[in-house]
């Protein structure tokens, strides 16, 4: 009734008004109604919102922590996830049942603690861990990364057993060496832990992009190392890696929805133009309201800002393969499923990309705005220097953002010229 009532009141000011009775035209409580809906689903959806909020925070401190100080587990961890990967194609089962029994270690370790009551109690013999001790100079062990270490070594077992092909033998001995060389550098060397990550990235830029990019990446995170922007610009890659995954996995679904169904495609069209005209200020409205400050709001605005070119252009590659190759495998009896996965897509690859790349600079450019929101990173260097007019830390902030937009431009355009090249292959043997 109350809602009811408070229409027939602004129809009656606004005859009013027309009517010449009233000087002022009645007002439209839009932002009123705005909060109250924001205040409504807080309320309804808290937890849901602080779980999001949660899990997002957790993702961004673990990857931050990767490109600061990367943890012995972690190092571990992700050597034998490479393995894990590479062995996909020639030992599926095996690599995803050995990767449920190290998850499940995990999580038995982290709700009981039986495996440290095993080290405490002598159940598990000293020699196993007294040389990791030594490596990292410690004087207790410490359970999880005794459990990455046995991960890393049984997938590198798996990968050397006969008949997994030599692939995940590479891959598994270079992983294995790098993980070693890493504990070495950083722990009996005192290698600083940016460096390895600059020769990371350099070693990354080289294999996909040539040797340019490789020594840009040198000289250019060398540049940042010297500023003593490192923190801040490892946390700013942190937030837009997370933020444009998460960005071009709800994008891709939508815009491949878009380019099957006409219908959808005109519901999205406008709502892209929306998100697209909306200034990127706005975005921090709600994202504030429903996360507080930190980084969690400033990766929900990004992703809601650098969404729209990776919904566009998935839409539009799918739509430019040519129509007699999709006829082609219909003719052979393939499923739409196939005829996504192994004709379309692959075909549209290079435009699909070319949406990635504008989802990672979007991304990029948002940097700053989110530093306004206690995001931390560059953003928060450079928002700090032009409130309080420190022009050398503002700056040198800009400077920082301007070597990660050029070297994630260059990586991500390199990757899309692959897989034009790729596609252009494919369609010649089609």
């Amino acid at each position: 009734m109350n809602a009811f009532t408070a229409i027939g009141d602004w129809f009656a000011n606004a005859l009013a008004w027309v009517l010449g009775r009233s000087e002022t035209p009645p007002r439209i409580p839009i932002g009123t109604w705005f909060e109250q809906g924001i205040d409504a689903l807080r309320e309804r959806g808290g937890a849901f919102f602080d779980l999001v909020g949660g899990f997002i925070a957790w993702v961004v401190d673990l990857l931050a922590a990767l490109f600061h100080q990367p943890p012995a587990t972690a190092l571990a961890v992700g050597g034998a996830a490479v393995i894990a990967a590479a062995m996909l194609r020639t030992r599926r089962r095996a690599a995803l049942i050995t990767a449920a029994a190290v998850v499940a270690l995990f999580v038995l370790e982290a709700l009981t603690g039986v495996l440290n009551t095993l080290i405490s109690t002598g159940g598990i013999p000293s020699f196993f861990f007294l040389w990791a001790m030594a490596l990292f100079q410690v004087d207790f062990v410490f359970p999880p990364l005794i459990i990455a270490l046995l991960a890393l070594a049984a997938f590198a077992v798996l990968a050397a057993l006969p008949g997994g092909g030599r692939r995940p033998r590479v891959v598994a001995a270079c992983a294995v060496a790098a993980v070693l060389l890493a504990y070495g550098l950083v722990w009996l060397v005192g290698v600083p832990v940016p460096l390895l990550v600059t020769a990371l990235f350099a070693v990354l830029a080289w294999r996909v992009a040539g040797w340019r990019l490789a020594l840009f990446t040198v000289l250019g995170f060398l540049l940042i190392i010297a500023m003593n922007m490192w923190a801040g610009a490892m946390d700013s890659l942190a937030l837009v890696l997370v933020a444009s995954t998460i960005a071009v996995v709800i994008a891709v679904p939508i815009g491949i929805a878009a380019a099957y169904n006409d219908g959808v495609s005109r519901v999205v069209r406008p709502v892209l133009d929306l998100m697209q005209t909306m200034p990127a200020f706005v975005y921090l409205i709600p994202a504030v309201s429903f996360f507080s400050i930190g980084a969690v709001p400033g990766v929900i605005a990004t992703i809601i800002f650098a969404m729209p070119p990776g919904v566009r252009l998935t839409e539009l590659g799918i739509r430019q393969v040519d129509p007699e190759l999709v006829e082609a495998g219909e003719a052979f009896g393939a499923p739409p499923g196939q005829i996504l996965a192994r004709i379309q897509f692959p075909l549209a690859l290079s435009t699909v990309m070319a949406g990635v790349n504008q989802v990672i600079m979007l991304s990029l450019s948002m940097v700053v705005i989110a530093g306004m929101v206690g995001a931390g990173g560059l953003g928060s260097d450079v928002y700090e220097g032009v409130t309080r007019l420190q022009l050398p830390q503002g700056f040198e902030g800009g400077v920082a953002v301007v070597i990660l937009a050029i070297f994630l431009d260059r990586l991500t355009a390199a990757v899309s010229r692959r897989s034009a090249t790729t596609a252009a292959r494919q369609g010649a043997e089609a």
